[in-house]
C-alpha cells in the first residue's frame, strides 16, 4: 500500500517565495524577474505599474512585494501605494527597492509599511537573501539603514515618563504618540485598524487626561519630556560654556552642538584637529538638521491653519529682517564662531 507520507528522514521540499515585482517602470521590472526567475527559491507571480499594483496584489495574493520608491521618476510614489498595500494586506510583506540608503528615504520606508529596504547599489546576491529573510517575516536592513532606524526610534515623540500618562489606556497612548508625529486621523486609523470617529474619541480622550487643547500643544509636551528625559539642553544664548558642555550636547542629539564640535575639530581650536572627526560630526549636523526641518515643516502648516495670514505675514517680514542682519555670520571663520560659543578671547594676528 502506498502513502502520501514522506518518508522518515526526508527533507520536505521548500516552496519558493512568492513574488510580486513593481519597479521603477515596466523594462526595469521585467529585467529584475527575469534574473530572479533563475533562483528556484523564488517565483515571480507576476509584474505591475504602479496603477496594477494593488489589483494584482489582491489577485495573487504574493508573499513579498518588491515596490520601486518611485515610479517613472515622481519621488516617493511607491511608498505612498506601499502604505496602502500595508494597510489592506498586512500579510504581505514589502521590501522598498531605494535609489540610495539616506536617512529620511530609509526611515519613511519602513513608516509606510516596509519590512525591509534594499538599496540598488547592493549586488544582486544579497538582494536573494533579502527576499528570503522578509519571505519568512524578518526585517531586513544593513548596518547603516539599521541604525538610521534606532535614531528615529530614539527621536520619537514618546508618552513614556509624561506624569499623566498612567492615566491612558494602550490604545489612547498609541493614538497620542502617533497623532505627535503628525499623522492625520484617518492616517491614524489605517495604522490601528480604527474608525475615524473611534480616534476622534480617543483624541479627545487624550487631550482631556494631558491637559492639552489640540495637536500642536501635545507634541511640545511630548518633545519637552523626550529632551528633559535625555538631559539634553542646548547651550544657552549669552552663557559661558566650555567645550565639555558642548561635546555633551552633541553626543546627546543636540544640532547646535554637533555643528560647534564639528567646526573645533575642522579647525583644531579646543579639539584636536581632526578631519573624519569633523566630517563625522557636521554630516551628524546635517542629518539631524533635515529631521529638525521636516518636524518644523509639519507644526508650520499647522500653525498656519491657526493664525491669522495677517500675523503670518508680519512674522515672514521679521524674518526676512532678521535674516539680512544676521548675513555677517556666514563669512565668519569657523574658529571664530568657535571661540565665540566658548566665550574665548579671540587671537590677535601678529
Amino acid at each position: 500500500m502506498s502513502s502520501s507520507l514522506p518518508a522518515i528522514g526526508s527533507p520536505r521540499a521548500t516552496p519558493p517565495i512568492r513574488i510580486l515585482i513593481a519597479d521603477r517602470n515596466r523594462m526595469s521590472s521585467q529585467l529584475l524577474a527575469e534574473s530572479l526567475q533563475r533562483d528556484a527559491r523564488v517565483e515571480v507571480v507576476d509584474v505591475a505599474g504602479p496603477n496594477e499594483l494593488l489589483p494584482a496584489a489582491a489577485a495573487q495574493n504574493p508573499d513579498v512585494a518588491v515596490i520601486s520608491a518611485e515610479f517613472e521618476g515622481v519621488a516617493r510614489k511607491g511608498m505612498q501605494i506601499a502604505r496602502t498595500l500595508s494597510s489592506r494586506q498586512p500579510a504581505i510583506y514589502i521590501v522598498m527597492l531605494l535609489e540610495v540608503n539616506q536617512r529620511d528615504t530609509v526611515v519613511a520606508s519602513f513608516r509606510n509599511g516596509a519590512r525591509g529596504v534594499f538599496c540598488r547599489t547592493e549586488p544582486l546576491s544579497e538582494f536573494r537573501k533579502c527576499l528570503e529573510r522578509v519571505g519568512c517575516g524578518q526585517i531586513w536592513a544593513n548596518n547603516i539603514e539599521t541604525g538610521y532606524l534606532l535614531e528615529a526610534v530614539r527621536s520619537t515623540p514618546s508618552c513614556d515618563g509624561v506624569a499623566q500618562v498612567s492615566t491612558l489606556s494602550k490604545r489612547e497612548i498609541s493614538v497620542a504618540e502617533t497623532a505627535a508625529q503628525g499623522f492625520t486621523n484617518k492616517q491614524i486609523a489605517d495604522q490601528l485598524g480604527l474608525s475615524e470617529h473611534t480616534v476622534k474619541n480617543y483624541m479627545f480622550r487624550v487631550f482631556e487626561k494631558l491637559r492639552v487643547s489640540n495637536r500642536i500643544e501635545l507634541l511640545f509636551l511630548l518633545e519637552q519630556n523626550y529632551l528633559n528625559t535625555r538631559g539634553i539642553h542646548a547651550p544657552t544664548v549669552g552663557q559661558k560654556q566650555t567645550i565639555d558642555a558642548y561635546i555633551k550636547a552633541a553626543e546627546e542629539g543636540d544640532v547646535a552642538g554637533q555643528f560647534i564640535i564639528g567646526l573645533a575639530h575642522l579647525e583644531g581650536c579646543e579639539l584636536e584637529k581632526s578631519e573624519p572627526s569633523a566630517y563625522y560630526w557636521l554630516r551628524m549636523t546635517e542629518q539631524n538638521s533635515v529631521q529638525v526641518q521636516q518636524r518644523s515643516r509639519i507644526l508650520i502648516e499647522k500653525l498656519k491653519a491657526c493664525m491669522k495670514p495677517q500675523e503670518i505675514e508680519t512674522i515672514e517680514r521679521r524674518l526676512t529682517n532678521g535674516v539680512e542682519s544676521n548675513k555677517p555670520l556666514v563669512s565668519k571663520r569657523p574658529v571664530e564662531l568657535v571661540r565665540e560659543s566658548v566665550n574665548l578671547p579671540s587671537r590677535t594676528a601678529v
